[in-house]
């Protein structure tokens, strides 16, 4: 009989080998997809964000006032697009170059998830229209210090802060912060690096 000792460390495998399955499709993921420039002298659209950000202090709100973090990330892809409660025009924009990535992948769309993160909070009105007008929308708020969190774990480097209006992201189904888009970038430059990332990865 098995002493309480090897039990333990056939458990710790067990588990090891658990993580190293979830984990290794979206390492190969990357690695395929950015050294596809190399093979077929072609790049991605996107910044990478190196080493990729788990966002395990993430801390918002749905419409409903129900926490929404680092768990609720996980098991999909999501494009996440960050600016104020108002959405003005440039953040409509945002939204939609968002809408159309997704419906771009065809029968993959249904891997993929869109947010918009309202810093300060969103005037319910406002919310229920973005969700009427983009499918698979959350509408989260931050508020407070979970504002100045979200901009800090959003951050590309050390240096730079979140413009608003301006950025959209990516974040894979492990619940990391990977890519960045900036205002400039063309809507069938974000269709392709995703379709790259979902064709090469089987979680999500």
């Amino acid at each position: 009989m098995p002493s309480t000792e090897e039990i333990k460390k056939q458990n710790q495998k067990i588990i090891i080998l658990l993580v190293m399955s979830f984990a290794i499709p979206i390492i190969a993921a990357y690695v395929v997809f950015f050294n596809m420039g190399e093979v077929t002298k072609t790049r991605n659209y996107g910044e990478l964000i190196t080493p990729a950000r788990p966002l395990e202090t993430l801390n918002l709100q749905t419409l409903k006032g129900q926490d929404f973090g680092f768990e609720a990330l996980k098991g999909k892809w999501h494009l996440v697009y960050i600016g104020k409660g108002q959405c003005n025009d440039i953040c409509q924009e945002r939204l939609s170059t968002m809408h159309q990535t997704r419906m771009g992948q065809g029968s993959a769309m249904s891997r993929v998830r869109l947010v918009y993160i309202a810093l300060g909070g969103i005037d319910s009105a406002v919310a229920n229209n973005l969700t009427k007008s983009y499918s698979r929308l959350s509408v989260l708020s931050a508020k407070g210090q979970d504002q100045n969190k979200t901009i800090k774990l959003f951050q590309s480097d050390a240096n730079t802060m979140i413009r608003d209006d301006h950025l959209i992201f990516i974040i894979d189904p492990l619940g990391n912060l990977m890519m960045r888009y900036k205002k400039d970038v063309r809507l069938i430059g974000i269709i392709k690096d995703l379709e790259h990332l979902l064709k090469v990865s089987r979680i999500g």
